[in-house]
């Protein structure tokens, strides 16, 4: 296809549907940004909301810190499943303007989540998750290493 035929002219009615091309572009990528991370929108459009995760790792421990402001602990779920960390949400949100001749409430409401692919293997039974100042802290213990081989003694018959 011809660079002209993608490039709408003036006088060109069909115009329209060049710009459908682009959403339709635009619809097949969100979709396959879904598939690969997971639902991460809250809202439509340009309002939707991906909250910002960070993962460190060290000797010990993974450290997954999540920015979730105006968020609250009751609307918050975190769970782990085959080495995935999993958070997902639900947002509130109301705002309200008053003036003399002035009034507008506006309301915003979503859910998200993140799925998160964990580095290594960790001890579920010991992960703890703290929630303070609209910032997610998972602390994930890592899983002690499984030996490479061992000898097994040979009972008698």
């Amino acid at each position: 296809m011809a660079t002209k035929e993608l490039t709408p002219s003036a006088r060109s009615e069909s115009r329209p549907a060049k710009l459908d091309v682009f959403a339709t572009m635009r619809e097949q990528m969100d979709e396959l940004l879904e598939k690969f991370m997971g639902d991460v929108s809250l809202g439509v459009g340009r309002e939707a909301f991906s909250p910002k995760v960070d993962i460190a790792e060290n000797g010990k421990e993974v450290k997954v810190t999540a920015e979730l402001p105006g968020m609250e602990e009751k609307d918050l779920e975190v769970t782990v499943s085959e080495g995935v960390l999993s958070i997902r949400g639900e947002k509130k949100q109301e705002k309200e303007e008053k003036g003399e001749e002035m009034y507008r409430f506006e309301r915003s409401y979503g859910s998200f989540r993140r799925d998160l692919p964990l580095p290594c293997k960790v001890e579920v039974d010991k992960a703890s998750a703290r929630f303070a100042k609209g910032v997610l802290t998972v602390v994930l213990p890592k899983a002690a290493p499984a030996p490479e081989s061992k000898k097994i003694k040979l009972e008698p018959a």
